[in-house]
């Protein structure tokens, strides 16, 4: 059973998505029969696609401060292969484990297997379809940034324009006011000082807003195993309600057809002792007929005894007369009786085979509906107020919290940036006025 938050692609729908996403080494045969080069060099590509940082230039570079270092060790070329090889397996693992695969070891490079190589893979293309379906959520931000960036430059730019024209100014009169140029001086000071604490702010910023998107992620792919979590349960909700319903009908119907089919054996068996009832007196009726006629052949043969063949007849008749009795016996308890046997026996079973069929039907009805109060409990107990916790904090401490406060501090950025332009103008209107005054001053001189 797969264990992991993402569904496992088949073969062909994995090489699809992985050519979607500019990986052009994906193909079929290498990833059902991958080697050890094919799956460094792949994970490479994907590692440098999705983190923007090339795995080959971490290696380089902490070869390089290995060799820089004082205390560096002579490493031997032969194992120079094993270290990058061990330093690409900890990016892998730290990869694999930020999308939700938390089992990647030193083998998956060495010797991979087709399987796992296929997970590793899915994983990536989950992850890849989540980074695009979340990717609008970032815009904002990404622009607000941006605007930021972009006034940030405008007045650094500004600033050295006006760093520009004092130095101008500066080189034209040699005997400009002293205090004013360290006034000024000053002043630009103090201004590099704030772009250094804007910068230091813009910096913060970023950093928080990193670890507001790793938060993001995090809560994001809680929220996608429980919602998982919560489609399996509601499919094995309806499955159930679905079970139930479906085989209570069924055993209604059966037990109406049942009962129909039993009432029209007891109506055949009540016509069928009806009809027994007929021939037992029927048979009673000749058996008294048959009494008083062979009594009355008796009688006859004992008083009248005139010749042999008249008593000879009279023995065949009554001998006819006990065969026909025989057979008639013989009918009534060979057919009927064994009939009557037979139905009540199949009565029995039928009684029986209901009886059994409904309480299967109640234990099973009592077990679905115990098991699916237990599945809504469940539901509402734990599934339920984890998904309401993570949305009030989602709307309370990130979208309530965070944005205002970063909305507030920006603000407050923005207010003091305004107040130190009006102040940087009003100085670079001082020192125009000083110019102004100084150049007048000295063409009236030199008039």
């Amino acid at each position: 059973m797969n264990k992991d938050v993402f569904p496992l692609l088949d073969l062909q729908e994995l090489v699809v998505c992985l050519q979607s996403c500019d990986f052009a080494l994906a193909n079929e045969e290498n990833i059902s029969r991958p080697s050890s080069k094919y799956v460094v060099t792949l994970y490479k590509q994907i590692i440098d696609s999705f983190s923007g940082i090339s795995p080959d230039v971490l290696i380089d570079t902490g070869e390089s401060l290995l060799e820089s270092s004082d205390d560096r060790l002579d490493v031997d070329p032969v194992y120079r292969d094993t270290l990058q090889m061990l330093t690409l397996n900890k990016i892998c693992f730290k990869f694999f484990q930020d999308i939700g695969v938390p089992d990647f070891n030193m083998m998956d490079l060495y010797k991979p297997d087709s399987q796992r190589t296929q997970r590793f893979l899915s994983a990536v293309v989950n992850y890849a379809r989540f980074r695009e379906e979340r990717m609008l959520d970032c815009d904002q931000f990404m622009s607000q940034t941006e605007t930021l960036l972009g006034q940030l430059r405008q007045k650094l730019d500004d600033h050295n324009y006006l760093q520009q024209q004092v130095q101008k100014y500066r080189e034209i009169s040699d005997l400009a006011d002293g205090e004013t140029v360290s006034s000024l001086e000053n002043n630009n000071r103090n201004l590099e000082n704030q772009l250094k604490k804007l910068t230091h702010v813009q910096e913060t910023f970023s950093i928080d807003y990193n670890n507001y998107k790793s938060n993001k992620r995090k809560l994001l792919t809680e929220l996608e195993s429980l919602g998982f979590e919560l489609i399996e349960l509601e499919l094995q909700r309806d499955k159930l309600q679905r079970y139930s319903e479906t085989d209570v009908g069924t055993l209604q119907a059966s037990i109406k057809e049942l009962s129909k089919a039993l009432d029209e054996q007891s109506e055949r068996l009540a016509e069928l002792q009806n009809k027994h009832h007929n021939l037992s007196k029927a048979m009673t009726i000749f058996q008294g007929v048959t009494s008083e006629l062979y009594e009355l052949l008796r009688i006859i043969s004992t008083d009248l005894q005139k010749s042999h063949i008249q008593q000879v007849g009279i023995l065949d008749l009554k001998k006819q007369l006990l065969n026909s009795r025989t057979k008639l016996e013989h009918l009534l308890t060979s057919g009927i009786t064994v009939k009557l046997t037979n139905l009540q026996a199949q009565l029995e079973n039928r009684k029986r085979s209901i009886r059994e069929l409904e309480n299967s039907t109640r234990v099973e009805q009592q077990e679905n509906s115990a098991e699916l109060q237990k599945l809504q409990t469940q539901f509402s107990q734990e599934i339920l107020p984890e998904i309401q916790k993570i949305d009030e904090h989602v709307e309370k401490e990130l979208y309530g919290n965070v944005i205002k406060t970063l909305e507030r501090d920006m603000q407050h950025l923005k207010d003091d940036f305004k107040k130190e332009s009006d102040a940087i103008e009003l100085e670079y209107s001082l020192l125009a006025t000083h110019i102004n005054n100084y150049m007048n001053s000295m063409l009236q001189r030199i008039e």
